[in-house]
């Protein structure tokens, strides 16, 4: 079932793909197949738009993102019961009947109605990965200057014995094979530092769990999935802003049977909760 009739509010994306491995569809666009491949129960209705390619394609073109709030306002019933989910940071931009869930990715927009979900696409590719000695401790590869968080966690981290600070340009054109050094870098640390960029959450730290590498995620404000269920302590290392300098003590304090609980949980439930499928199990479930 289509409840926004405009079949301009869900277009294919026009920019650059990113991350450069991902192939298929968006975390949107997955939801909005699933959705209607299932006869799923709910009072809530669906507000099926395409929030990042909308935005981004816009942005891509060179124009100015047309809010759509009065193509909401006339479809929208303002006491009907309503969710929708958007992959991208600051979105959506446009206001919505009050008993509205957002389930978002990005994570810049807030309210009580927002429920965060991974930052996801589709998993890395297995010939891209594969099993190393961990000889690195720690290790950040990406950009710096997203937010003042990666320049502060960088500034404190970079030359200390056993971390590779790997921080330069990484936009949504980056090569693959910057990103073939990211896996590998990875795949060969103990810990891999996932800090929040310009938006709160990261498509690193869902990458981490997928290398088999324990994520230390650092952020002013923890905006984490699915906490009613999961506690990110026994798979993540979950770290404040105010705690950056103290990074290298809380890891170097982890044990090896600490870590390799760590470890296995990541295992464990990367499928069930962070894997596309697994978002979209997780959102229908909230709604029913």
């Amino acid at each position: 079932m289509v409840l926004m009739k405009n079949d301009a509010l869900r277009v294919k994306s026009v920019s650059p793909t990113y991350p450069p491995y991902h192939t298929g569809k968006y975390l949107e666009e997955y939801f909005f197949q699933r959705w209607n491949e299932e006869n799923i129960s709910s009072d809530r209705e669906y507000i099926d738009v395409f929030w990042t390619n909308v935005f981004c394609n816009a942005m891509f073109a060179g124009k100015q993102y047309q809010n759509i709030q009065n193509e909401l306002d006339q479809t929208l019933n303002p006491e009907g019961k309503y969710f929708t989910v958007s992959q991208f940071d600051d979105g959506p931009f446009e206001s919505f009947p009050e008993d509205t869930l957002i389930f978002s990715a990005g994570g810049n927009r807030e309210g009580d109605n927002i429920i965060p979900i991974p930052l996801i696409c589709s998993p890395i590719p297995k010939e891209l990965i594969s099993s190393k000695e961990k000889t690195i401790f720690a290790s950040f590869v990406g950009s710096r200057n997203t937010h003042p968080i990666r320049m502060d966690m960088c500034n404190h981290l970079s030359g200390k014995e056993g971390y590779k600070i790997t921080a330069g340009n990484w936009s949504t054109t980056v090569p693959i094979e910057n990103f073939k050094r990211f896996v590998d870098i990875t795949c060969s640390s103990k810990f891999a530092l996932a800090p929040r960029g310009y938006g709160k959450s990261s498509f690193r730290l869902y990458e981490i769990l997928q290398l088999e590498t324990v994520p230390v995620y650092i952020s002013d404000v923890h905006y984490l999935p699915w906490m009613d269920e999961l506690d990110w302590n026994d798979f993540c290392v979950p770290v404040n802003e105010d705690e950056i300098e103290d990074i290298d003590t809380i890891l170097r304090s982890i044990s090896d049977i600490e870590y390799n609980k760590l470890l296995e949980n990541g295992r464990k439930v990367y499928e069930e909760y962070f894997s596309l499928e697994g978002m979209f199990r997780n959102i229908v479930k909230r709604i029913k």
